[in-house]
């Protein structure tokens, strides 16, 4: 079979590129993707992506009809194809979802199509290869998503299926981390889409039935924390993730036209709705997966691909970047291509984002600085700039373009960039030290802004 590798290129502002697709402050860094796969239901074949770090190297993983790929994921910014594993299912030509999760050197399979297994694969012969250490379906013969608390050791299995029942939720036991042992069936929802569990509090994703949120610290009597059942823009209530400071959870709900929830978790019996936000793409745009790192929000959006909002003040998300790794026509007949997962976790800074047709893309987005707004007030940080870049930032209601110059002491240009959106980056790597006059023109608004900063060595 023929695989590609796509090299990217640096893109800060907003301008078209290969296939049609547009991005805003992502930098594409490399693409892999199998030729020889086969499409089905229009033109889909990858789903889920994961990453893990093992022994110092970074990997990334995404799930396709035929099986799993795992790509190691170089210094130079490539992704280097290891290994291709045929999926268990029967007809893995029906398979849709697969997901992922690693825990202790194993990293944890489950398929929700045809009749599948929990399968682990031992990663201690990484680079060359992985093998399979387990692969049964007596735990789990079909499952939507998985997440593993790892300070408990507890694998949340969402939406199963054993070949005797439905589950909702299943609580695995990974004390040994390839002979996993029934602990608990939750029995409290209908079913459990997806889930985020941290320190035994588990956020479940319950469909039609809203959000829960569960401690588990005694697995087989579960303490109930808090609930969201009826909200605005109520839809398929998806997945989501938790804040590292817990006081913030972003939820998707998977619902044509609906937008994404900023929810103020501070107080977990009274779980509130602090904003909504979606693309301004077409009206039909949908979200399907979020990780929140540090404030932002990295989404995977069906039809607009990664998009990246600042939700560090929870009242008012921003989009600050995006990237659309879809060629095809926006609508509703094609609601359901294009980005599927995103990974936002690699040490190196990198995202990692599954597209369905397109495969997995290795991105990088330098994400910018908190800087506390105050009234429309001018930043530039930091001054001076010592370490090859700083950052203009100037709060915008809206994302209207404006003008960015920069000028040396002498009053000669050095810069000009036609760009928008709050943060704006600028390499000084190659400048000398001294003093720079910066100006900002808004066309909108016909205004001009002054000022200066210094760059050190």
């Amino acid at each position: 079979m023929k695989q590609v590798f796509l090299m990217g290129w640096f893109l800060w502002l907003f301008c078209p590129f290969i296939n049609g697709q547009i991005a805003q402050r992502i930098k594409l860094l490399n693409r892999w993707e199998d030729e020889g796969f086969p499409f089905w239901y229009g033109r889909t074949i990858y789903n889920e992506v994961w990453g893990f770090v093992y022994k110092g190297e970074e990997y990334g993983v995404i799930g396709h009809r035929m099986g799993t790929t795992i790509c190691r994921i170089t210094n130079d910014d490539k992704l280097e194809h290891i290994q291709t594993i045929r999926g268990s299912a029967i007809e893995d030509w029906t398979v849709i979802h697969r997901d992922y999760h690693d825990y202790k050197g194993y990293l944890y399979e489950v398929c929700d199509e045809s009749t599948s297994t929990l399968r682990i694969y031992d990663l201690s012969y990484l680079p060359d290869s992985v093998h399979i250490v387990y692969d049964k379906n007596e735990l789990i013969l079909r499952c939507h998503n998985i997440f593993i608390d790892t300070a408990s050791a507890i694998l949340y299995a969402c939406g199963v299926t054993d070949g005797i029942g439905d589950y909702g939720l299943r609580l695995l036991s990974l004390s040994n981390p390839i002979e996993p042992q029934l602990i608990y069936d939750y029995p409290f929802v209908n079913y459990v889409h997806d889930a985020y569990v941290r320190n035994d509090t588990a956020f479940l994703n319950c469909a039609f039935q809203g959000l829960r949120v569960v401690n588990f610290s005694n697995p087989t009597m579960p303490l109930p924390l808090g609930t969201l059942s009826f909200y605005p823009d109520l839809g398929y209530n998806h997945s989501g993730w938790w804040s590292e400071d817990g006081k913030t959870y972003v939820m998707c709900d998977e619902t044509s036209g609906m937008r994404f929830k900023v929810l103020d978790v501070s107080d977990l019996t009274d779980i509130k709705v602090a904003s909504m936000a979606k693309p301004p793409t077409f009206a039909e745009t949908m979200p399907h997966n979020v990780m929140l790192k540090d404030g932002l929000a990295y989404f995977s959006y069906y039809n607009d691909g990664l998009q990246v909002y600042d939700v560090r003040q929870t009242q008012s998300p921003k989009r600050i970047a995006y990237y659309d790794t879809y060629d095809g026509e926006d609508g509703p007949t094609g609601l359901f291509n294009g980005a599927w997962g995103v990974y936002a976790f690699l040490p190196s800074g990198r995202l990692l984002v599954s597209d369905r047709t397109y495969g997995l893309h290795l991105m990088q987005y330098d994400a910018p600085p908190w800087i506390t707004p105050q009234d429309n007030a001018v930043h530039i940080y930091p001054n001076p700039a010592m370490n090859g870049s700083v950052y203009f930032y100037l709060a915008h209601r809206t994302d209207y373009p404006y003008t960015f110059q920069v000028l040396d002491a002498s009053g000669r240009l050095i810069m000009e960039t036609d760009t928008q959106g709050d943060y704006l980056k600028i390499d000084v790597q190659q400048w000398s030290a001294g003093v720079y006059i910066y100006r900002y023109y808004a066309a909108a608004k016909e205004e001009l802004l002054q000022g200066k900063f210094v760059v050190g060595r």
